[in-house]
């Protein structure tokens, strides 16, 4: 685990360092996602996704897709020839 120490300028802006931003291949103008997890900040690269695709990343598409690919490994389909 790499561990640096940061501060908090004005306006909330923080630096991420360089061993940091090159492990996760980050760069000048990357769009990064920011979550709290156990009362943690967790910053990771994001990505925007189009409106009209949105639906795909949902957890409810990617279940529904899991589901599927499952039960066509299973041989639960119907062939339409």
């Amino acid at each position: 685990m790499l561990e640096t120490i940061g501060r908090i300028a004005r306006n909330g802006h923080l630096t991420i360092p360089r061993k940091i931003r090159k492990i996760l291949n980050i760069e000048d103008g990357d769009i990064v996602r920011f979550t709290v997890e156990d009362n943690k900040i967790v910053i990771a690269p994001g990505v925007i996704v189009d409106k009209d695709q949105a639906y795909f990343f949902s957890e409810k598409c990617q279940r529904e897709i899991s589901e599927s690919e499952k039960e066509f490994k299973e041989g639960k389909y119907s062939s339409f020839i």
